[in-house]
């Protein structure tokens, strides 16, 4: 497979999308906490604005040429492409007005957080129905949606958590941890889901090249039990420091998890786009 720059267009962005939204989860306890808001955000939202921006430059690469993307927009509400286009750009957008005002107004807006949120899970859900329509018996099917926001919720909290670790001094960050684990377990479990209803029907699912879904995934075994080991790790991980009683957290391990969880997306999203393969 080639197209190494989807890949990681459609696992940066999903993964900035969740973290926006866990950051507006926490920010009023930030602030009950009497803590500075901006001091606390500030780097999350340069490092998600930052790897969102990344997925969009690796779309370009994608298209081949942003002249591209221009003549896709004019087609914005007849083809989800042109949907994916228009919503990805609109939340690079907000996600760089709302860092940029909060460091020029040295206030970060929860509302802004929160609208950014919103309109990236607008953007996922096209990026996800763009392999739904189409006629490829692999991708017509709900795994393909739980495939991207799953992404969402397996990501996005663990990014923004392990970024906090390095600005919320606060005792309080244990109880980050215990959220940022809960949701990736919860978007680790409809991956399951979403697995498991594929698997079912693999045996009837023939792609466009006349063999079947199973026949296909068989050849990448290694690479699927490999992605499922790394996820148990990373979450393994996460779960340990959210319930371990220490009385420091060892924060090289939050971003272990952080890297071992988007390598085991990325691995994800190999095997999905070979489906279409």
């Amino acid at each position: 497979m080639n197209e190494w720059a989807l890949l990681i267009f459609s696992v940066c962005v999903p993964a900035a999308v969740g973290g926006f939204l866990f950051l507006y989860l926490f920010h009023k306890k930030i602030v009950s906490n009497g803590m500075n808001p901006l001091q606390v955000l500030k780097l999350p939202l340069l490092v998600l604005t930052g790897v969102a921006i990344i997925g969009l430059f690796a779309a370009f690469f994608h298209l081949g040429s942003p002249m591209h993307a221009f003549y896709t927009i004019l087609r914005f509400g007849q083809s989800w492409m042109s949907n994916e286009i228009v919503f990805t750009s609109l939340f690079i957008a907000m996600a760089c007005i709302t860092t940029g005002l909060a460091i020029v107004q040295k206030k970060v807006n929860p509302i802004l957080l929160l609208l950014t949120g919103l309109v990236g899970l607008v953007d996922v859900y096209s990026m996800a129905t763009i392999y739904a329509v189409t006629r490829i018996n692999g991708w017509d099917n709900l795994n393909t949606y739980v495939v991207f926001f799953g992404s969402v919720f397996t990501l996005g909290p663990v990014l923004a958590a392990g970024v906090l670790s390095t600005t919320y001094k606060h005792e309080s960050y244990k109880d980050i941890m215990k959220w940022a684990f809960a949701i990736v377990i919860f978007g680790m479990a409809i991956q399951i889901v979403g697995t498991a209803l594929l698997s079912a029907s693999m045996t009837e699912v023939e792609l466009v090249n006349g063999v079947t879904a199973i026949e296909k995934l068989s050849q990448y075994n290694s690479v699927i039990t490999s992605r499922w080991v790394l996820e148990v790790a990373g979450v393994a991980v996460l779960g340990f420091l959210a319930v371990a009683t220490l009385k420091k957290i060892n924060y090289s391990l939050v971003y272990v998890a952080i890297a071992v969880l988007f390598i085991a997306e990325a691995m994800s999203r190999y095997v999905f786009y070979t489906l279409g393969a």
